[in-house]
């Protein structure tokens, strides 16, 4: 993400924000898994036999299948 001078955000680099808590992101994709947080949405789902837990993250998903 590009840096204004003193370490700042540059403007209009955070064009995607949440609804609820008008928190800014730069891509579409963090938008949607941060809006997760707030709706309890849990998309991603252990496919092993006898487990099912479901995630917010799709990397939590994959850590948890290490």
């Amino acid at each position: 993400m590009p840096a204004a001078p003193g370490g700042t955000i540059a403007p209009g680099t955070l064009k995607y924000m949440c609804v609820w808590c008008f928190k800014r992101f730069s891509r579409p994709s963090s938008l949607r898994i941060h809006e997760h947080s707030h709706t309890g949405e849990k998309p991603f789902v252990c496919k092993e036999v006898g487990c099912g837990r479901c995630f917010s993250v799709h990397s939590n998903l994959r850590r948890h299948q290490k």
